[in-house]
């Protein structure tokens, strides 16, 4: 009967998952999907992509399923900004630019479900081996019912490429090849460059090499395949003093930087005081880092750039949350540095599916606070014991 419940769980998240990403095959919304279209049809017609003007020349010509009045917002987030991450990330929209959008958005979920499976296969390898069939199914449970992995995909995202860069970094960490990986990681999303750091204080200097390395590669690829304009437009005409200050005041931004925006503590006219807030957390980060890297508690390391990252980049939307799957699924296993006690890891777990729910930032907090404790309280290889939580309470 036990398995039967756990089986038909894992039957039920699963297929959820699945008919979400065929429901929007066939249901298309304007985010974020007809961002990565226009993209990629803007460099397919062979204009610059950092030009808000060629995204208008494109936008009126291509044929998308949505209403004039569907695309208010669209219009001035997307077509009037132009692209917004570095040149070599518009690598990964080229070819949806020479499919009509019912089949780039076929392409492009297909995609995604196979990055689903790779960051399926990587959390097994790392996190649940040793469970064997139990851990199988418990992974493909915890994942598929992740609200923020449900709205990734839902709404077409990026993250689970991602969390498959940032599962296989940590794969290779003490191999040269992760310097490449951290620069596919950095040019899908910029504020994966905080890993670094992890490189830095663990003086993976043939790494970091390599990184460069790769990093000048795929620049010049990226300027074999698009030219040099584009290139040079981003650096003397950057995209982000063209994003609508609208932007940072949504809900969906969790990053906090927006959570003061909305409450009124700081003012996009004023940006030096969440300037010198963002130094103070990145000296404080510093600074435990140094004691992380003396204890040697590396995967604390990797779990605290993470949120240190998510926390004060300005554009943390709800679904990035999807990446906290790297933290969270680490306490399982009771061998490694951040494994709990079950314990204490089964309500961490409840608290943390609650919250996001609602709110990745305050998820964000929980988990900083979890990871801190932790690391004070273990000893420099730790398993935290519940008779140790329940001296301290």
């Amino acid at each position: 009967m036990v398995w039967s419940v756990y089986f038909l769980l894992l039957a039920s998240t699963s297929a959820i998952f699945i008919i979400s990403a065929i429901y929007r095959i066939y249901h298309p919304q304007v985010w974020d999907f007809t961002c990565f279209y226009l993209y990629g049809k803007v460099v397919s017609s062979g204009y610059n992509y950092y030009s808000p003007e060629n995204f208008q020349t494109v936008f009126n010509a291509i044929t998308i399923p949505f209403q004039p009045e569907e695309l208010g917002g669209f219009i001035n987030e997307v077509v009037n900004v132009g692209f917004p991450y570095p040149p070599p990330t518009i690598l990964y929209f080229i070819p949806l630019g020479y499919f009509s959008y019912e089949t780039a958005l076929a392409v492009w979920t297909f995609f995604n479900l196979i990055m689903v499976a790779a960051c399926l296969f990587l959390l097994y390898d790392q996190f649940f081996k040793a469970y064997k069939l139990n851990g199988a199914i418990l992974l493909g449970i915890l994942f598929f019912s992740f609200s923020p992995a449900l709205s990734t995909i839902s709404f077409s995202q990026t993250n689970f490429i991602l969390l498959f860069l940032l599962l296989l970094m940590k794969k290779y960490q003490d191999k040269p090849i992760g310097g490449l990986i951290l620069v596919l990681a950095i040019f899908t999303k910029p504020y994966m460059v905080i890993f670094g750091l992890y490189f830095l204080f663990r003086s993976k200097w043939k790494a970091i090499l390599y990184g460069i390395l790769s990093a000048l590669s795929i620049l010049g690829l990226t300027t074999i395949f698009v030219g040099k304009e584009p290139l040079i437009s981003y650096i003397i005409d950057n995209p982000s003093h063209r994003i609508p200050s609208a932007m940072f005041l949504e809900e969906t931004n969790q990053s906090l930087h927006s959570m003061l925006l909305r409450n009124n503590l700081i003012s996009l006219d004023n940006p030096w005081i969440f300037m010198f807030l963002a130094v103070g957390i990145m000296l404080l980060t510093l600074f435990y880092l140094f004691f992380l890297a003396k204890r040697k508690q590396h995967d604390h390391i990797w779990a605290v750039l993470l949120l240190v990252g998510l926390l004060l980049y300005p554009g943390t939307l709800y679904y990035y949350g999807t990446l906290l799957l790297f933290i969270v699924l680490q306490f399982f296993d009771e061998n490694k540095q951040m494994g709990f006690n079950p314990f204490i890891s089964i309500p961490i777990l409840g608290i943390f599916y609650f919250l996001s729910t609602f709110t990745i930032f305050s998820t964000i907090c929980f988990l900083l606070i979890v990871i801190v404790l932790q690391s004070i309280l273990c000893k420099i290889h730790p398993k935290l014991e519940f008779s140790e939580i329940h001296k301290l309470a």
